[in-house]
């Protein structure tokens, strides 16, 4: 008989078949407007798209536009919800309050911010200069907190998301 340390990665998977159905309830996004960074591609994409399926209206938000606007067209037409494509350079926090304006203006004020946005570099560590540093910082660190800051002071000011 065999011990656990002489099983191979993966021999239990077979014991537990992958769920793909969502665990939410339909419609547990209904009315509600979620912001995503970096929403055009790989993982942002596959949130935009199960947000979307969930009810909710999407803004997506990245740099490159035509991406984006392919995938707000593939997903809405997809799951009939509304998924709108805004260009933004996440670094820069004049540019996320544009993009964030927009976002109030044709869905209303998030409920939902998902950071997805990020700079990668295929470099091992200590091949990466300062200015590629630089950038993931800009990225990952200060968008972040643009994006927090403009969107959580529009919701205090609305009185969104909290119980008062």
């Amino acid at each position: 008989m065999a011990s656990n340390s002489d099983a191979t990665p993966g021999d239990q998977a077979k014991h537990f078949p992958s769920v793909t159905r969502t665990m939410l309830p339909a419609d547990s996004y209904k009315g509600k407007v979620v912001f995503i960074t970096g929403g055009g591609t790989g993982l942002g994409k596959g949130m935009t798209r199960k947000f979307s399926e969930l009810g909710a209206k999407v803004a997506i938000a990245a740099r490159r536009l035509p991406l984006l606007e392919a995938a707000a067209a593939e997903i809405s037409s997809t799951t009939g919800n509304e998924v709108i494509a805004l260009q933004c350079d996440i670094r820069d926090p004049l540019a996320v309050k544009t993009a964030v304006d927009q976002c109030v203006e044709k869905l209303g004020l998030p409920d939902v911010v998902v950071h997805n946005a990020a700079g990668n570099f295929v470099s091992p560590t200590e091949r990466l200069s300062a200015n590629a540093f630089k950038t993931i910082i800009d990225i990952v660190l200060n968008g972040t907190v643009y994006l927090t800051l403009d969107v959580g002071k529009r919701m205090i000011e609305q009185k969104k998301g909290s119980e008062h």
